[in-house]
This record gives structure tokens, C-alpha cells and sequence, in this order.
């Protein structure tokens, strides 16, 4: 082995080391805080009891009946106290004290009464609030269970994200030395999705330059497979050496359209969205709707997505972002907002699709005269510590259209609405299903929506001579 690979090779296990200890100090640090974080389901008999004796105290030390009642009847006293405690455990409230069965007998009862009441309240607001300290507890656990999750992962993976791994053999340099290209070094990924991509560190010989585009017919003829260069690597191979990326070109292409209006006593829409195209080979689609309308709305919905573009472009796993946005939007304190998450990803090397709803409304698949509805039961992110969505994957063909709305486009039967909305309408401009579905909606609530509207429209083509 030489020398460069073996001093590679000990970085690399020693980053791989390293990310294993933080990883494992993660764990242990939010099992610690997920051991404080026990909630509490109702008021027990023993925080009554000494409620009942810091209030009762006061108000029967100044009673002249006090040696009467905690004396000689005492007995009589705590069987009554007794019955009232189970009571107030039971319905969670003071019942009148004005009958011989809840101390009937007491001058001071009013009195007592009314700061039994007041003392319950503030242990029933105690109660929420060690609740809500619990669940902010939770989500930092969870959050750091993730984090703990996604750099094990990177630490186990370094050299591949389910990717296999090839250096390429001297006859390729060989190749590339022919056609005017000095390469230093390649290495050939296959993809998780089984795309492939070559990195390539390299320079012109003789003084000339190439174009990267005309690199990639050279390549794609050597690997065998059609390769386009890397948006993020340079447009040119010049007289220095440089590192280049070429991805294997896909399959299909998407072309997409967007239609929205706003609630009718609203100016700005709550919902937001955003289109993303990582290098990976994927079209990313993501809507929110934020609870209620305007403003605040909006301000909810476009933070979820701005949280989502910045955790999915840094390499987040979409399961793994959801989870994590979830969590900050349980520990805001400011306001309780809450807000859907519907993520869509194409991938556009297979044509298989990947749906993800937290709380969202249904999307739809159309393909023809036929459709699919993807439907969600769950809740909106922000409400629970623990979130829940629901997964799907579907394949996809040439033709098909994916649309995904918000709950001012959806009713109860979606899939009948959108078939009407379309009727007439060519289904080849998404841009033209999203504008047509939008003005159904419209017409339906005769041009005075109660809700915002959003429509979503991908269509997956297949690419020339593929």
C-alpha cells in the first residue's frame, strides 16, 4: 500500500473514531434527559392532602371551633376531608361544603371553599406546566437521539452512503491520456438508487482546454453509461489540475407548475412551498400550511420550509428533518403554532416517488383518466413531542403528474373535485392542471375562498432516446 493511502487510511479511521465517541456521548446524554421526563397524568391523593393542610391550616388555627373540629370530633373531620379529597381527585373540582357530608358543620367553610378552589387551579396549572417542561425535555432528547442517529451513520459511512466504491483501472488513464486528458485520480460510485457518479481530479495536456460537456462523451464512453458534469464543478478543463464530477444523466425530467390564492379576508396566503433540485438526481416538492390564516400563518409555514431546504440541501434524510423540526417548533414558548409538512421526492433515475404527510392533505397521483389519492391521518408538527407521518412510495411513468394541495383546495373527495376540475384541460402543461384546479376551487366557494389555496403540479417525462 502506498504511503499516501496508508496516512488516508489512519485519518480516516481516526475520524471515524472520533464521530463514534460523539455519536455514543449523544445517546447517553439524551437518555439522561429523556430519565427526567416523566409526565404527570392528573393530580394523586397526596398533593391534595398537603394542599388541603397548608390552605386549612390559616383558616383553623384563627377558628374558635378549631379544637372542636381537630380534637374531640377529629376523626369525624378526616373522614370528611377524606370524601372530599376523592371528589375533588374525581371530577377535579370543589363540590359545595354546605351539606353534613363535606364539612357541613364548618363556620368557615366560604372561606374554605374559596381557596380550596384557588389552590386547585394553581395545582392543576402547575400540573400543565411540568407537563409542557416534560415535553420540551422530550424533544430536546429526541433531537439529540438524531443527531447522535445521523452521525453514527456518517462515522459508519464514510466512504459510502449506501454507495459502492471503484478506483478505476491504468487503461482508463490510458484512454484519457489519448484524448488530451491527464487524470490523477478517479473514483467510480454507484449510488444507493443506482445511479453513477464519477469524481475525477484532472488537467488538459499540451496547453489546451476542454470543455467538461466534451469530457462527458469521453467518459460516458469508457464507463458506458451517458455522464453530464456536476452543476458545481467547473465549465472548463484547463492547464491546472482540478476536481470535476460527473453524475450519470436521468432518466426523466420534470416540469412543474404552481397555482395559489389567498383566503378572501386575507392578503398574504399561510401557505408556503418550495421546489428543490439536489445533484443527487431528485426533484424535492414541499408545502406547509400554517394553522389559520395571514401573517402569522405565513411566518410558520415558510420558517418549516425554510428549515426543511436547509436540512434536506445539508444531506438530512427527510424522516430525519421532519423529526427535527418537529422538536424546535414544540419547544417555542412564544406562541403554539403549528404547521403541516408534505415532502414529495421524485427520483429521477428509477421514477419512484417517495411521499412523506404530517397532517398534510392528500396528494394525488394522475396518470390518463386514472388517479390515486395518498391521504395522511396524522397531526400537524408542533403539536406532539414525538412526531407521527406517513410514508408511501409509488412508481412512476412517463406522463404522470403528481399534485399535491393544501386543505383549501381538498374536500372529502378529492379525487372526484380534481377529476371534474380537469375535465377539458390537455394534461400536458402542469402549469395549466394547477391554473384549472385553482379555478375550480375557486368556483366552488364562488370566488370568496375561506381557506388558503395552494396547488402543486409535477409532471415526469422521459428524457430523448432513453
Amino acid at each position: 500500500m502506498r504511503r499516501d493511502h496508508v496516512v488516508e487510511w489512519k485519518m480516516q479511521n481516526e475520524v471515524k473514531r472520533r464521530l463514534s465517541g460523539i455519536a455514543g456521548a449523544f445517546e447517553r446524554l439524551s437518555g439522561s434527559i429523556s430519565g427526567f421526563a416523566s409526565p404527570w397524568t392528573g393530580m394523586d391523593q397526596g398533593q391534595l392532602e398537603q394542599m388541603f393542610d397548608e390552605i386549612s391550616m390559616p383558616v383553623c388555627s384563627s377558628c374558635k371551633e378549631c379544637e372542636r373540629c381537630w380534637g374531640r370530633e377529629k376523626e369525624r373531620s378526616m373522614a370528611q376531608t377524606k370524601r372530599l379529597l376523592s371528589v375533588m381527585q374525581e371530577t377535579g373540582g370543589v363540590p359545595e361544603l354546605g351539606n353534613g357530608e363535606y364539612l357541613g358543620y364548618c363556620t368557615k367553610r366560604e372561606e374554605l371553599a374559596e381557596r380550596l378552589r384557588r389552590g386547585l387551579s394553581q395545582l392543576r396549572q402547575g400540573i400543565v406546566w411540568r407537563n409542557r417542561i416534560n415535553e420540551s425535555r422530550e424533544a430536546v432528547a429526541d433531537q439529540l437521539t438524531e443527531m447522535a442517529r445521523i452521525v453514527g451513520e456518517f462515522a459508519g459511512n464514510l466512504e459510502q452512503d449506501g454507495n459502492k466504491v471503484w478506483e478505476l483501472p491504468r487503461s482508463v488513464y490510458t484512454r484519457l491520456w489519448l484524448k488530451q486528458i491527464c487524470a490523477r485520480k478517479m473514483l467510480l460510485l454507484k449510488r444507493g438508487d443506482g445511479s453513477l457518479e464519477l469524481h475525477l481530479s484532472a488537467r488538459c495536456r499540451r496547453g489546451r482546454c476542454m470543455t467538461t460537456r466534451e469530457a462527458a462523451m469521453i467518459l460516458s464512453c469508457i464507463v458506458g453509461e451517458r455522464l453530464v458534469p456536476s452543476e458545481t464543478s467547473r465549465h472548463v478543463i484547463g492547464k491546472e489540475y482540478s476536481d470535476y464530477v460527473f453524475r450519470e444523466d436521468a432518466n426523466f425530467q420534470v416540469v412543474t407548475g404552481v397555482a395559489r390564492a389567498a383566503r378572501a379576508d386575507s392578503r398574504v396566503s399561510g401557505d408556503n412551498f418550495s421546489f428543490l433540485y439536489p445533484e443527487s438526481g431528485e426533484v424535492i416538492m414541499l408545502l406547509s400550511d400554517g394553522m389559520g390564516s395571514g401573517e402569522s400563518a405565513c411566518r410558520e409555514s415558510e420558517r418549516v420550509i425554510e428549515l426543511l431546504e436547509q436540512f434536506l440541501e445539508a444531506g438530512f434524510k427527510e424522516e430525519a428533518a421532519m423529526r427535527l423540526i418537529n422538536s424546535m417548533l414544540v419547544l417555542r414558548t412564544e406562541n403554539t403554532m403549528f404547521s403541516t409538512m408534505d415532502i414529495t421526492v421524485l427520483h429521477l433515475t428509477t421514477g419512484m416517488c417517495d411521499f412523506m404527510k404530517a397532517g398534510a392533505a392528500a396528494t394525488f397521483i394522475l396518470r390518463g383518466d386514472w388517479m390515486e389519492s395518498i391521504s395522511s391521518t396524522t397531526l400537524p408538527a408542533g403539536m406532539l413531542s414525538s412526531i407521527s407521518y406517513d410514508t408511501k412510495q409509488k412508481k412512476l411513468y412517463d406522463g404522470d403528474y403528481v399534485i399535491m394541495v393544501s386543505d383549501g383546495i381538498a374536500d372529502s373527495d378529492g379525487e372526484h373535485f380534481i377529476s371534474e376540475a380537469l375535465l377539458g384541460v390537455e394534461n400536458e402543461n402542469p402549469q395549466q392542471i394547477a391554473g384549472a384546479i385553482l379555478e375550480a376551487a375557486m368556483k366552488r366557494e364562488n370566488y370568496c375562498p375561506k381557506d388558503d389555496m395552494t396547488v402543486l403540479v409535477a409532471g415526469l417525462f422521459r428524457r430523448g432516446g432513453k
